[in-house]
């Protein structure tokens, strides 16, 4: 793995790790208080299969709803090739940006987005 990727993997995972983590684990929180299954997931990155459109380091959030046997998932994977993250989400917009704007309160309007109503129907 060439320098630029590898540094670029290293401070998805430390975004990973000191913002989007943690705001993903408040959420599992209210998901589980709230009757819903709640499951984290990771990916590494393998430099080969770096041609493969998926891959990248991925965090994914996946929320099995109670009753409705619904599932709803808020990934947020690094594109290595664009040197972005994307956030993609169930019936939602995939969206992508720089690393530098992954903040907490972007996090949080992720999760409203895609589960908010979950949190409303109990």
């Amino acid at each position: 793995m060439d320098t630029d990727t590898d540094l670029f993997v290293q401070a998805f995972w430390v975004k990973c790790r000191d913002i989007i983590r943690p705001e993903l684990d408040v959420a599992i929180d209210a998901m589980r208080h709230a009757g819903h299954e709640a499951n984290i997931s990771t990916l590494e990155f393998s430099p080969d299969e770096k041609s493969a459109p998926e891959s990248g380091p991925t965090l994914t959030l996946t929320i099995h709803t109670s009753g409705a046997g619904d599932t709803r998932v808020l990934r947020y994977r690094g594109d290595v090739a664009s040197r972005e993250i994307e956030v993609m989400a169930s019936d939602c917009k995939t969206s992508s940006y720089d690393l530098s704007a992954v903040t907490h309160d972007g996090v949080k309007h992720d999760i409203a987005l895609c589960f908010g109503s979950l949190l409303k129907t109990k």
